[in-house]
């Protein structure tokens, strides 16, 4: 295990903390994911020029209220988030007020353990709190039970939904996770080869 270091830096993301964040979610990935993925899909993520571009396409045209934030310790990013309102899902209406969604969180292998996924988890609530999202809701694989143990340490519970995502030919299945005040039920459909995540998130 990691030791405890002082809380990191947490700042928002700028353009040309993309390139970093892009290798740093592809070793996440492969670090995180491995037995779970099949290595061929992890083996072919991208983090060339191309990918670079996107991603700070879509950083930049990001619209009000969607966050991307990262966790820094002596100038190097360790780890990332992208949060905002919770994405749409046509099959459900919701009632009141809208919940907000941490869409992705990864660390960089080496700071597992360190406080930086605390830290980085803890701004961006604290943002979407700040927007009137009281409710806050995350998806993560049923497999990454690392993943999952993080997120109940942080005061977060399965809240009882579940969905269905293909990557690499293999059929996952992710479970919500939320600080709701009790578990509903429900399916969403199977998304072949991609990741459930909104359309702006590149990095």
């Amino acid at each position: 295990m990691q030791p405890r270091l002082a809380g990191p830096l947490i700042r928002d993301t700028t353009p040309a903390d993309v390139a970093d964040i892009v290798r740093l979610r592809a070793a996440s990935w492969r670090a995180a994911y491995a037995g779970l993925i099949p290595p061929v899909y992890l083996d072919a993520m991208e983090t060339g020029p191309e990918v670079v571009a996107r991603a700070v396409r879509r950083l930049e045209e990001s619209p009000d209220g969607y966050y991307d934030l990262v966790a820094e310790r002596e100038g190097r990013i360790v780890a990332f988030v992208m949060c905002g309102p919770e994405r749409p899902m046509p099959e459900q209406v919701r009632a009141g007020t809208p919940r907000g969604e941490v869409y992705a969180l990864y660390a960089h292998p080496g700071a597992w353990s360190t406080g930086a996924g605390a830290s980085l988890l803890a701004a961006a609530r604290d943002r979407l709190r700040a927007d009137g999202h009281e409710r806050q809701v995350l998806w993560v694989l049923e497999g990454n039970t690392r993943g999952r143990a993080f997120y109940e340490r942080q005061g977060l519970h399965a809240t009882g939904e579940r969905t269905e995502l293909q990557l690499g030919g293999v059929m996952l299945t992710e479970l919500q996770y939320g600080n709701l005040p009790a578990p509903v039920v429900n399916q969403r459909r199977a998304q072949p080869d991609t990741v459930a995540t909104p359309a702006r998130r590149g990095s």
